[in-house]
């Protein structure tokens, strides 16, 4: 069939019909998107000066990146300010924004809590800091920056379900600062990785949400992102941590035109599956403690007390395997490669004397984060969730805590997200929307098979099942249902 008569081809080329048509084509795209209004996108008719001062803050700035990269130099009082594409490092900082650069430089620079000039007051146990409380503690392995710069939680802007806010950065420039809504705390190899790639996908969640910012665990002490480092550099200030990208970047899209508050309807998260457990070298700020006096826990309680928390637990046993398999193929331990059974076998036998040695002298607590025991190739501490959810359960009420049970979700990923959407008080996906997403979706982190080990030996089982036996029946009891014992009981 011809698509025109023969006389028009005769004075219009075929290529001059192809260009109408795409023109045609793109013009009925663009008018069918401008009037479209799915469940999850909003548009503004009439925006307040607020409303518009908050969206320029939106914007992302190229310069930011620059500046939180080399912003900060070890000599206290010198800044550096961006010139024709080069970085300068003559100018004195003015004295007004010498607090922000408090937790960037040095330990040795930190502010004296109970200064009756900064209106911080200390007791025994506690600090008052801007409308909280903190224990002393916390100020021993974090940047004090941490608690004077975020402000008082009254204070956080009401436009926005994340706790942001506005204030000035070091050059004087007003920006928005943002802590995330909720927070993906682990456990490794528990499925965190795919979990934080679907809600991703989420239009209420930022896309540029922090997968393994490590602030909280190791950032914040002066630890490297990677595991197994000392605090070695200094501590990471909190200023450079919530005016990250991520927690701006997509934001504008969910702004909601309305009298009600929030404008803002999206949120950010932070998925580092290692925040449950990972306390290492808390013994260097806490010497003399059997255990260890604060943890994660305590700190991102503190500033985000109404964050949610999501944490995916899997049977204890499988996840040494798969961590051991995980860590030795990526050279994060040094291990005896090729991976085998044997070998396994034996780590393991090793790690449950150390730890059986080190009860002689401490409580499970203490050795369970003991970061002597944080070395093993087995990864055999990060299986003992009893002991890290109580610590979150303390200062976390139950129902902002969802603990996912991995083997249940693999079976039915679909439901999982759904009732993940409602935890987080964010709209459910549509169903055929979600189940495309989930057809397209390739799970993360997964290892070849010449990688693995094949089965674990009978006897390895057999002593693993015991010693998991009294830490899966405080885990029941905490949670209040047999299904976390895993048939091991």
């Amino acid at each position: 069939m011809q698509c025109c008569p023969t006389s028009i081809k005769r004075y219009f080329p075929r290529s001059v019909f192809k260009i109408v048509f795409l023109v045609i084509f793109c013009v009925t795209c663009l008018y069918i998107a401008s009037n479209h209004e799915s469940y999850y996108s909003y548009r503004s008719v009439e925006e307040s000066d607020e409303v518009q001062s908050l969206k320029e803050l939106l914007v992302p700035n190229k310069k930011d990146a620059a500046l939180s990269l080399g912003m900060i130099r070890k000599e206290f009082g010198k800044v550096d300010r961006e010139r024709n594409g080069k970085l300068s490092h003559n100018e004195e900082i003015p004295n007004k924004n010498r607090s922000f650069i408090l937790a960037g430089l040095s330990i040795r620079n930190r502010v004296k809590f109970g200064d009756p000039d900064t209106n911080e007051l200390c007791e025994r146990d506690f600090c008052y800091i801007n409308g909280r409380t903190i224990k002393r503690e916390l100020l021993r392995e974090t940047p004090e920056d941490t608690f004077t710069f975020v402000p008082n939680p009254k204070d956080m802007l009401s436009e926005f379900r994340n706790p942001c806010w506005k204030q000035r950065d070091l050059l004087g420039n007003m920006k928005l600062f943002c802590l995330p809504y909720f927070y993906i705390i682990g456990f490794t190899k528990c499925g965190t990785t795919d979990l934080f790639a679907l809600l991703k996908q989420h239009p209420h969640v930022s896309s540029r949400a922090g997968k393994e910012s490590h602030y909280f665990d190791r950032l914040r002490r002066g630890r490297t992102p990677k595991m197994n480092r000392e605090p070695t550099m200094d501590p990471v200030s909190m200023m450079f941590f919530s005016n990250a990208g991520k927690f701006r970047i997509n934001l504008l899209s969910t702004f909601k035109n309305t009298d009600g508050r929030p404008l803002f309807h999206g949120i950010t998260m932070d998925a580092t599956p290692s925040h449950v457990w990972d306390n290492e070298f808390w013994e260097v700020f806490h010497p003399g403690y059997r255990e260890p006096p604060v943890t994660n826990a305590d700190l991102i309680h503190t500033l985000t007390p109404n964050a949610r928390i999501i944490v995916a637990l899997r049977d204890p046993i499988k996840r040494i395997q798969s961590a051991y398999q995980f860590f030795c193929a990526f050279h994060v331990y040094k291990c005896d490669y090729p991976v085998t059974k044997e070998k396994f076998h034996k780590l393991v036998v090793e790690a449950i004397n150390m730890f059986d040695e080190c009860l002689l002298k401490n409580t499970v607590r203490g050795c369970t984060y003991s970061t002597k025991y944080h070395q093993l190739q087995t990864h055999l501490y990060a299986s003992l969730y009893n002991v890290y959810l109580r610590d979150w359960l303390k200062v976390f009420p139950r129902e902002q805590v969802s603990v996912i049970k991995f083997e249940e979700r693999i079976k039915d990923e679909a439901n999982h997200i759904q009732m993940l959407c409602d935890f987080l008080e964010i709209p459910r996906f549509p169903d055929e929307e979600l189940e495309e997403l989930l057809e397209s979706h390739n799970v993360r982190n997964q290892l070849k098979d010449t990688k693995r080990i094949e089965y674990i030996l009978p006897e390895t089982m057999s002593i693993l099942t015991e010693f998991f036996k009294p830490h899966l029946k405080d885990l029941v009891e905490l949670l209040g249902d047999e299904k976390w014992g895993w048939g091991y009981l």
